[in-house]
């Protein structure tokens, strides 16, 4: 699963950090996002649903499926998965259907040579 690590604006640039796996590679990569998804994804990031949340990082995890929001065409609910020690859950957001586009192209790739500009090292 393609973990979602952070999100940051510098000097009004937006973008998302995600953890995938290529060809049994561990990658980081950094992409542009819009404006509204940094809101989305900070919210993300900073849902705490465990009892414990001084205990253990949380993680997040895209969990590649998604539903259309009925009334914006631009948007999507997606299912993320949060973790902390044992514990795990799927909970739904919202984001652009852009970006989940995005996702869903980075977890098919099969060969990291399309995304080299991407990956942080």
């Amino acid at each position: 699963m393609i973990e979602l690590l952070e999100t940051s604006n510098k000097d009004n640039i937006y973008s998302a950090l995600i953890k995938l796996s290529i060809a049994s590679e561990e990658l980081r990569l950094r992409f542009g996002i819009e404006r509204a998804d940094y809101g989305r994804l900070k919210q993300i990031l900073e849902f705490r649903p465990f009892e414990n949340t001084g205990v253990a990082r949380y993680r997040y995890f895209f969990a590649l499926s998604y539903r259309k929001d009925t009334e914006n065409q631009e948007l999507v609910h997606t299912a993320i998965r949060v973790e902390q020690l044992d514990r795990h859950k799927q909970y739904e957001f919202v984001v652009s259907k852009k970006f989940v586009s995005n996702i869903l192209w980075f977890n098919s790739l099969t060969d990291k040579k399309d995304i080299e500009p991407m990956i942080e090292r």
